[in-house]
């Protein structure tokens, strides 16, 4: 069973780096999270998922899905789900999500890509998230250990 404190920690990190997007000159950002959220998941499992290490989280999977033709994208470590972009979806009004109630993101038959790492991804790719990881920090009120 997940520590209610380990979650509520998520919660509050989630609510904190989704604050932190919010806050940033969409065109400073990459292309995937310039209209946050809608479109952003992918980007924005990734970051999120180095925001969650960096604070002492632990590791998350990356985890893509499909349904009617939309994609969506979350991070999950084992049991428990964390997605702060599922309210780009007209059934889903939750900008924060830390569960291990997978009943809506079950409607995308999802499967796990990878670990969530942007050292997975090539140079170019991992630069350009990384440069929007710094922009997204300086929203931040703590700034975890580089």
């Amino acid at each position: 069973m997940l520590a209610m404190k380990y979650i509520e920690k998520l919660k509050s990190l989630a609510l904190e780096f989704r604050s932190a997007i919010m806050q940033c000159d969409p065109e400073t950002l990459p292309d995937g999270l310039q209209d946050f959220p809608h479109g952003a998941c992918g980007d924005t499992a990734l970051l999120l998922a180095k925001y969650l290490r960096d604070h002492e989280c632990g590791k998350f999977d990356y985890v893509l899905g499909e349904r009617e033709g939309y994609t969506h994208a979350w991070l999950q470590q084992g049991a428990l789900i964390v997605d702060i972009t599922a309210d780009q979806f007209d059934d889903n009004d939750l900008a924060i999500f830390v569960s291990v109630d997978h009943r809506w993101h079950f409607k995308f038959k999802g499967m796990v890509e990878n670990m969530a790492d942007l050292d997975c991804y090539d140079e170019y790719t991992a630069g350009c998230l990384q440069a929007a990881y710094e922009k997204i920090l300086a929203h931040v009120p703590y700034k975890p250990k580089a």
